[in-house]
C-alpha cells in the first residue's frame, strides 16, 4: 500500500512539472533615474538610460496565475558631470497573473529581489513590477508592457565617489513559452 501511495505521488509530481510552461524572456526599456552621485563632494543627477533583461521561468504548474523567474539586468547610465553608472544585477522574481474578463489580456503585478554589482559594490537590489501581457495567436509568444520600480539597499562605491540607484522603468518585453 505504502509503495502504490508513493507511485502515485511520483507519478502526479513528474506530470504537474510536464504541464508546466517553461519560458525564455527578453526585455529592453527607457530607465528614469532617480538615483544621485557624490563625486569630489559635488552632488550630480544620474541620467536617463537604457535598461536591458533576460530571464528564464515558469509558470507553477499547480497554481496557475503565478510564475517564478531568474533573471538578468543591466543597466549603464551617463553622470550629470561626468562618469557612467553601471548596475547588473541577478533577481529572483515572483509574478502573480490578475484574471481579467478579455481572454488576450493579462494584467499582473509582481516582486523581485536579488544581488548585483553597483559600482564596485556587491549591493542588494529589489524591484516590484505592474504590467500587462497580450498574447500571439498563432505561436506560444506573449508581449509585455512592464512598469517596475527598482531600488538598492546601499550606495555604490568607486574611488572616492558614492552612488545611489533608484529608477522607474517602462519596459517592453517577449515571452516564449514552450
Amino acid at each position: 500500500m505504502k509503495i502504490k501511495i508513493f507511485l502515485l505521488i511520483i507519478c502526479l509530481v513528474f506530470s504537474s512539472i510536464a504541464h508546466a510552461e517553461f519560458y525564455v524572456s527578453a526585455g529592453a526599456g527607457k530607465t528614469f533615474n532617480t538615483g544621485t552621485a557624490w563625486q569630489n563632494g559635488v552632488k550630480s543627477d544620474i541620467d536617463n538610460s537604457n535598461m536591458y533583461s533576460l530571464a528564464v521561468g515558469y509558470d507553477l504548474p499547480f497554481i496557475d496565475i503565478i510564475r517564478v523567474e531568474g533573471e538578468y539586468l543591466h543597466n549603464r547610465a551617463k553622470i550629470e558631470h561626468g562618469g557612467k553608472a553601471t548596475y547588473d544585477g541577478i533577481m529572483a522574481n515572483g509574478y502573480l497573473d490578475i484574471p481579467f474578463p478579455v481572454p488576450l489580456f493579462t494584467p499582473y503585478v509582481g516582486v523581485g529581489l536579488g544581488p548585483g554589482r553597483y559600482e564596485g559594490k556587491y549591493v542588494l537590489g529589489y524591484q516590484g513590477m505592474l504590467g500587462i501581457d497580450a498574447e500571439v495567436f498563432v505561436i506560444p509568444l506573449v508581449a509585455s508592457l512592464e512598469y517596475r520600480y527598482m531600488q538598492t539597499n546601499r550606495h555604490g562605491e568607486r574611488n572616492d565617489e558614492k552612488y545611489k540607484f533608484y529608477a522607474h522603468t517602462i519596459m517592453m518585453k517577449l515571452r516564449y513559452e514552450f
